[in-house]
């Protein structure tokens, strides 16, 4: 990385910085969480924040992410799982996460086309704006953010995808789509865990939605799993599109689904592989349903309505 780079970079932010209002700054420590750092500190990771979440772009990638690695690092001890514009948020545990900090060191498409991999970089390049959107979104209902590191899907995830979806095909007799296509029609390179309480669910996911909308985002689906009564799994997922054009889902919890999802992890990557026999996967289906079936049902959940946009 040239020095050249991250110098002018650096310029750019401290003249972005004089030009903007201390009450913008105000508003992202608020959003971020990151309010106890001290003032000082705070209003710099504020400031840094705000250029890397609305000015990032595919262009400038290498030379922002070394930037704003340098200014963290003057003000936090978050370097180490800092990258290009991952949004630093205290979550409700009080630990600091950056966003999409999973796939610092697992961005790579191995074996992929060159257009797959572009394709997966500007999903990349557009998580801290919609982050920041999200986190908005969340600081107004009172809901939070879980697992925002793993808010952009890991290159392997991706690539084991591709591989599940080509053998599908093969093994249907059919000819598989190029690994480009399955990449551009993954809706969940980008994926958010919004965490309701329980009986609110219905009312926060219709929130979420007007608010996604007032931002200019496009619903794209409402999947309400607790209207399918013979389903193992229980939440409420949201695909949405940015106004640049990212396709991105949101699930939304409560502690409660978070804590049957934990409890039956392992059975679920087991259901899932090939290799697992009819028989045992009909036993771990039961088992994982049993799980979420033993849960109250959110207040007016039967209610919500599922929802696909016309294309």
């Amino acid at each position: 990385m040239d020095t050249n780079d991250v110098n002018n970079y650096m310029k750019k932010v401290r003249r972005y910085l004089k030009n903007t209002k201390l009450n913008d700054l105000s508003r992202m420590i608020e959003i971020t969480k990151m309010d106890n750092l001290g003032r000082g500190k705070a209003f710099l990771v504020a400031g840094v924040v705000a250029w890397s979440a609305f000015t990032c772009s595919f262009g400038n990638v290498n030379s922002a992410s070394a930037a704003q690695l340098g200014l963290m690092s003057t003000a936090t001890a978050l370097t180490d799982s800092m990258r290009l514009g991952g949004i630093p948020y205290r979550n409700r545990n009080g630990k600091v996460v950056i966003s999409g900090s999973a796939s610092q060191g697992d961005n790579i498409l191995e074996g992929c086309q060159q257009r797959a991999q572009v394709a997966y970089n500007m999903a990349r390049a557009n998580e801290p704006r919609i982050t920041m959107d999200m986190l908005d979104i969340a600081n107004r209902l009172g809901t939070s953010m879980e697992g925002l590191e793993y808010s952009v899907k890991t290159a392997s995830s991706i690539k084991s995808k591709i591989d599940r979806k080509t053998n599908k095909a093969l093994e249907a007799g059919e000819t598989p789509k190029q690994d480009f296509e399955y990449v551009s029609e993954t809706g969940d390179l980008l994926r958010y865990t919004e965490v309701v309480n329980h009986d609110e669910m219905a009312d926060k996911v219709r929130d979420t939605v007007a608010l996604l909308e007032e931002k200019g985002y496009t619903l794209d689906e409402i999947d309400n799993k607790y209207l399918n009564k013979d389903g193992r799994y229980k939440a409420v997922h949201l695909n949405a599109t940015s106004p640049s054009g990212q396709a991105f889902e949101i699930q939304v919890h409560s502690q409660e689904t978070l804590a049957a999802s934990r409890a039956t992890h392992k059975m679920y990557e087991e259901w899932r592989n090939p290799e697992t026999s009819t028989e045992r996967k009909a036993e771990l289906y039961t088992s994982i349903k049993r799980t979420y079936d033993s849960l109250p049902l959110p207040k007016g959940i039967e209610q919500l309505e599922n929802y696909k946009r016309a294309v």
